[in-house]
């Protein structure tokens, strides 16, 4: 017998009614940067704009789950990183620049968060780049010199000591190139933990740069992109890490079946080349698209309308609202879930003969937790064992009918 609705499942059927009602209604939205891209707009498509960031603010940042080494450079402001070729971490002393003009700049992958710059010359685990994971402590242990360069001119040498994975903190020292200002500093992870990169300024120490990651879905910013296979900087818009995005081309503008999309959590699923300079003014890509599941709920399709360049950094679009992703759309069951509640595996068993699409579960606030896509049979297993006991909702889309249950998780 399915348990009774609690308040807060009821208060997510009425969120997911209201969505329906806004069902392919377009939303026009818009966000300025300032003149010469002086700012990150973080931006929700449930809500808008989140927060907008001088961009100014940070020079690194450090990726605040306790599992990852990834490190990433403010390299669209202008941060400048090198690998310094003479030594490992045990060159601080001896550290010089002779030959610098021939030591190649490491920038961020723009299209994975975590393959930051510092971890580019990563040879997979235990190696990350910047140092090596201890099978003793579980530690990644810093083995190499860095040489940065911040937007005010100012090169400074450096060393990520270690990253202490257990407490989630770092500990890394600087130094102007004579020595002078030399600082080993401990940077606790764990209180920026809600945010994607806890950001660091040499100047200030840890600054706020981002709301928490659960708000936004997109950021609109400057970066190192990749044009005609060289690093170039670029004004594009960024996926969260946690977000699933989808490019439809050359398609028609009236499109908006989904559901056949590749959606991906790369981080420039979206990107830079949505618009082009035609020699006078800038202009959008002819019949491209893009469809983003969004964190608050809802698959919304985003088409850009115009780009103002670097005067005043103005982008428009317009926003479709697809999906509520939430309690299914025409109520029929499509099969069972059962045990429930369960504590480690839920089995999903579907009816029918037809087995495509994907099913997710989702807390109570409509927020998509984890997907599986269905594999081909009735019958899947879903290891829930690392969620913690609570009300869940598990919406499976299969063959374009879409149906929910209410599980309930213990331990």
């Amino acid at each position: 017998m399915k348990a009774r609705l609690t308040v807060s499942l009821i208060s997510f059927v009425l969120l997911v009614v209201f969505n329906f009602n806004r069902l392919q209604a377009q939303t026009p939205g818009s966000i300025e940067m300032g003149p010469q891209y002086a700012n990150e707009v973080f931006y929700s498509l449930t809500s808008g704009v989140v927060k907008t960031s001088p961009r100014s603010l940070w020079d690194i940042a450090f990726y605040t789950n306790s599992f990852s080494a990834g490190i990433i450079t403010n390299d669209g402001a202008g941060v400048e990183l090198f690998t310094y070729p003479k030594a490992a971490a045990d060159g601080w002393e001896s550290f010089d620049t002779t030959g610098l003009s021939t030591w190649p700049k490491m920038y961020n992958d723009p299209a994975e968060w975590e393959n930051g710059a510092f971890n580019r010359n990563q040879k997979g685990h235990p190696d990350y780049g910047w140092g090596v994971y201890s099978v003793t402590s579980h530690d990644v242990i810093g083995d190499s010199l860095y040489l940065i360069k911040t937007p005010d001119g100012i090169y400074r040498k450096l060393n990520i000591i270690r990253k202490y994975s257990s407490l989630n903190k770092y500990e890394i020292r600087f130094a102007l190139l004579d020595g002078q200002q030399d600082q080993t500093v401990t940077l606790e992870v764990n209180p920026q933990i809600d945010k994607g990169f806890m950001a660091y300024s040499f100047a200030n120490g840890i600054v706020d740069r981002e709301p928490v990651a659960s708000s936004w879905d997109i950021v609109f910013t400057k970066y190192m992109g990749i044009v005609q296979n060289t690093p170039y900087p670029v004004v594009g818009v960024l996926v969260n890490p946690i977000v699933q995005a989808a490019r439809a081309a050359h398609t028609n503008p009236a499109f908006t079946d989904w559901s056949g999309l590749d959606f991906e959590a790369g981080s420039d699923v979206i990107g830079y080349d949505w618009k082009y300079f035609d020699g006078t003014q800038y202009s959008m890509v002819d019949s491209l698209m893009f469809f983003v599941k969004a964190q608050q709920g809802g698959v919304y399709k985003l088409v850009f309308d115009s780009y103002s360049g670097s005067s005043t950094g103005i982008t428009t679009f317009t926003t479709t609202l697809l999906s509520p992703l939430g309690i299914g759309n025409n109520g029929i069951a499509q099969g069972s879930v059962y045990p429930n509640p369960a504590a480690n595996l839920l089995n999903l068993n579907l009816s029918g003969t037809v087995f495509s699409g994907e099913t997710g579960l989702y807390d109570l606030s409509g927020r998509l937790l984890r997907e599986w896509k269905l594999d081909g049979t009735g019958s899947m297993k879903l290891d829930v064992s690392d969620f913690n006991p609570g009300t869940y909702i598990l919406m499976t889309r299969n063959n374009n009918i879409i149906s929910s249950d209410k599980v309930i998780l213990v331990k």
